[in-house]
């Protein structure tokens, strides 16, 4: 019987990469062996030449841009060098993938194969397969190839891995095939040879189908009764579940985004005095919520609806029979359609009302301190500006030096005393946003000439386009901008450049610095905005704060509406922004 066209591809391919395969292990051992001492590049104008030797760093790009993964390693076994393709073929980043050991990307049960491989190549040159993995545990069949080098440095063990995955799968699909066409040769032999004996097998797999067929019978038997016993099994799951959450005193909800209709469960319905059978809308758990934080809950709801935010609000309540205060801190997640589209919110609900006792009672405490050290230090600030003047007159330069850097020390303390007088403010609701129409450039055009005027050590370079007018209190947006400058200025080297942008973007005004600093690990980003919260570094260590200044600019920001983001990369530096919506009137 001719072979099928797709069989003829098949095997063309696998003649052809068993080709390429051969030819790229003919160049390494080449160039390993000193057989070849240049290297050829095409260029624009033709071929070009270059000698190993005298050509390091083209040998370099060579073994980089190589389809082949290239590594070195040591007598223990770990990686002195790789190129980019081995990082890509076990999907671990580059730098973490130097000084690891080989055997780390090996499948376990190779791992003794593996380590004689290794050791018999510091003897002679080996070439044999093996099974790597990858970070996703996924099986990578491979080449290698190993050869000890004599360096200046010492005796390494240079390896040259070819992914022959691609080979595998067309030689499996090529065996596949070839089977597939032997047996229906075998067939049509047999019909061509006996039209009995084709009857008879004709009849013998109807047999065989028949059996086949009680067969799936009794399987599909046998499934019917594990599933009966998954039902069971499930409907003890959703039991067990709803029993862990009356012990852990919380209720849940389901929110039909298009509709508002909302299936709250019996704890729900009792957190806040709603009926108990009647059928319930998301308009009956909003007139719950105290009216001021309304707004909020409404914001964060839509923003489940239009890109599939995950829903984490705390906000007051007034419950519905009693009448009493209550705090709820409701967490979800959003589901969707069959067409993808965000369709409902699952949401879990707790009463955190102690919680937020307790934090009301720490941040009266921090509240009433801070105040209580305002007054003397507004006193010692007083006697040492007459000191100054004192010290000035007398010409006294050590102790007007002295008594600068006191005052210094002392504005420091206000600041962080007002820091934590603005977070009590705000999480006891006394902090008043007062807005108004103002232009965005005017703010930061006067905030960028205070550090401009007072010398500052860094260049500071900013293009803000006029006209981005916005509602805001410009004392506290102010006060947004000052300490993303001021944290630019703290975190970046004596004069370097930091970039200060204001531009519009979907209706909004955006806010954008950039600085040179040592960067902020991915792993610190999402908590940057909380409250407290400092990155962990030696080079932090050196830094003064308590990691109140973006939490308390990331809640000015909320409540304008706005949103407040950071992008950040080692020793590169960091990007922050914050939007506001546009006032088009």
């Amino acid at each position: 019987m001719e072979k099928s066209k797709e069989v003829l591809q098949l095997e063309a391919a696998n003649r052809e990469l068993q080709i390429q395969l051969e030819e790229a292990n003919d160049i390494i051992h080449a160039i390993r062996s000193g057989e070849v001492d240049a290297l050829v590049v095409n260029g624009k104008d033709g071929h070009q030449l270059f000698t190993l030797k005298s050509a390091d760093q083209t040998y370099r790009i060579f073994i980089e841009q190589m389809t082949e993964s290239a590594l070195t390693l040591d007598q223990d076994g770990r990686i002195l060098y790789c190129n980019s393709r081995f990082a890509t073929l076990c999907t671990v980043p580059l730098e973490k993938v130097i000084g690891m050991k080989l055997l780390d990307f090996v499948l376990e049960e190779d791992w003794i194969f593996a380590q004689d491989v290794i050791d018999a190549a510091w003897e002679i040159d080996t070439r044999t397969e093996l099974n790597l993995i990858n970070s996703e545990q996924e099986k990578i069949t491979v080449q290698l190839s190993l050869k000890a080098l004599d360096l200046d440095e010492g005796t390494a063990l240079s390896i040259i891995i070819t992914d022959l995955t691609e080979l595998k799968k067309h030689q499996l699909l090529l065996q596949v095939r070839n089977e597939q066409l032997e047996e229906a040769r075998q067939v049509a032999d047999q019909l061509n040879s006996n039209l009995e004996n084709i009857v008879s097998l004709r009849t013998a797999e109807l047999e065989l189908k028949n059996d086949e067929l009680k067969i799936a019978n009794g399987y599909q038997r046998k499934m019917n009764t594990e599933l009966s016993i998954a039902l069971e099994r499930l409907k003890e799951s959703d039991e067990n579940l709803q029993s862990a959450f009356n012990a852990g005193e919380l209720g849940s909800c389901r929110v039909d985004l298009t509709t508002g209709k909302a299936d709250m469960s019996p704890r729900f319905r009792l957190l806040y005095g709603l009926p108990e059978d009647e059928e319930i809308d998301w308009a009956m758990v909003v007139s719950a919520i105290e009216p001021e934080y309304v707004a909020e809950v409404t914001r964060v709801l839509e923003a489940c609806a239009t890109s599939g935010t995950p829903l984490d609000s705390t906000y007051p309540i007034r419950h519905l029979a009693s009448g009493e205060r209550r705090w709820m801190r409701v967490v979800g997640k959003v589901k969707t359609d069959k067409d993808g589209n965000f369709a409902s919110v699952y949401a879990v609900i707790m009463d955190v009302t102690a919680q937020k006792q307790d934090e009301q009672r720490k941040n009266d405490f921090i509240a009433m301190v801070s105040h209580e050290l305002k007054t003397p230090l507004t006193s010692m600030k007083g006697y040492i500006q007459v000191m100054q003047l004192k010290a000035k007159g007398n010409d006294n330069a050590f102790a007007v030096k002295a008594l600068d850097g006191a005052e210094r020390q002392i504005t420091k303390m206000t600041n962080m005393i007002n820091g934590f007088l603005n977070i009590s403010r705000f999480e006891s609701g006394k902090m008043v946003i007062e807005l108004q129409r103002v232009e965005l450039s005017a703010i930061v055009e006067e905030i960028i000439e205070e550090y401009i005027t007072t010398g500052s050590n860094h260049e500071i370079a900013y293009n803000c386009l006029p006209g981005l007018f916005i509602n805001a209190d410009q004392n506290k947006l102010g006060h947004v901008i000052n300490n993303l400058i001021g944290n630019a200025v703290k975190y970046s080297p004596f004069h370097s450049k930091i970039t200060i942008d204001c531009l519009a973007c979907d209706q909004n005004a955006i806010f954008k610095i950039k600085d040179q600093g040592m960067g902020i690990p991915k792993d610190d980003l999402p908590k940057l905005f909380e409250r407290f919260y400092r990155v962990e570094s030696s080079q932090m260590a050196t830094v003064s704060g308590f990691g109140i200044g973006l939490y308390l600019s990331a809640e000015i920001v909320t409540r304008h509406y706005g949103k407040i983001w950071v992008e950040s990369e080692i020793g590169i530096g960091s990007t922050f922004y914050f939007s506001i919506p546009l006032d088009r009137d």
